[in-house]
Formats: structure tokens, C-alpha cells, sequence
């Protein structure tokens, strides 16, 4: 009987570590709601591959406990991670981008209007692995309505839209 006891006692570290090991996204945790008020760009690789705008998003909107311990900065999955602000843009957007560790590439930026016109175009060439300032685009010549931003850098093109508003 004192060996069952003790035998079941000593199992119990295993199941405890099985339900309190390290997890890597905490379902409860996660509230695409939430709003990070920091506003700095500065990219985490998070343990589940996706690279987050800064460690406040990571954590409290994606419900990611801990960064990747690979990768600093952007995810080496991913090349690159841009982010627009604000959205709904008045007078200019901003546009932050980061490549991955050691890649650096000619960034091309494309905004379609909903035509699938493209209404401008701009290459760059200020961006690496290290955070850098953000570039404003104007926007001064736009209607009121939804744009497209198309992003090309070493042959990966990433989308994201935008709202222009005039008050």
C-alpha cells in the first residue's frame, strides 16, 4: 500500500508539468479587441512563428506567452513585417517596415484605389533588419475611400488596406 502511495505521489511533477508546461498561446488570453496604447514599432517573433507590431500586441492581443528564442525581431518565415498607421489615414499614412535578421532587399510600395488603378508608386531603398523611422506617404490627392497598399521586396508582396477620410 506505502509503494502505490509512493509511486503515485512521485507521478505527480509529470502530470502537473503536462498541464502547467510551457505553453506557447494562451486561448484565454486572447482579445483582438484590445487596444496596445504604445505605439512603437518594434517587431517580436513570437513563439508560434508570427511576427507581432511590438511585444504589447503579441501578448495581450494574440495571447502569446513568450518571443521566439530563434529570432529577434521579424521571423525568418516571414522576410519581412510592415505595419500602416493611422488607419483611417487623413492628411498622410506611415508606413514601418523590418526584414529579418541579415535580409535587406528594394522595397517597392504600390497603392491601388478600388478600380485596380494604381494611383502611386514609390521605391525605396531605407530598409534593413534593424528598426527604422517611419516613411510618410501624402495622401493629400486622394478621394474619401478604400485603398489598397501593396508592398514588393525580394519577390514576396504583402497587402494591406486602408481607409482615406477627408473631415
Amino acid at each position: 500500500m506505502s509503494r502505490a502511495l509512493i509511486l503515485l505521489i512521485s507521478c505527480i511533477p509529470f502530470l502537473a508539468h503536462a498541464q502547467f508546461g510551457n505553453i506557447c498561446v494562451d486561448s484565454n488570453r486572447i482579445d483582438p479587441y484590445y487596444q496596445c496604447n504604445n505605439p512603437e514599432f518594434n517587431p517580436v517573433c513570437g513563439c508560434n512563428g508570427v511576427t507581432y507590431r511590438n511585444g504589447c500586441e503579441m501578448t495581450n492581443v494574440a495571447g502569446v506567452n513568450y518571443p521566439s528564442s530563434f529570432e529577434n525581431g521579424v521571423c525568418s518565415n516571414e522576410s519581412y513585417f510592415f505595419f500602416l498607421y493611422p488607419n483611417p489615414a487623413i492628411e498622410n499614412i506611415n508606413l514601418n517596415l523590418q526584414f529579418a535578421e541579415n535580409q535587406t532587399s528594394v522595397v517597392t510600395v504600390f497603392i491601388y484605389n478600388i478600380f485596380g488603378n494604381i494611383i502611386f508608386s514609390q521605391t525605396l531603398n531605407t530598409f534593413n533588419d534593424a528598426p527604422a523611422p517611419p516613411v510618410s506617404i501624402p495622401l493629400y490627392d486622394l478621394e474619401t475611400g478604400v485603398y489598397t497598399m501593396l508592398i514588393r521586396a525580394g519577390g514576396i508582396l504583402k497587402v494591406k488596406k486602408f481607409l482615406k477620410h477627408s473631415f
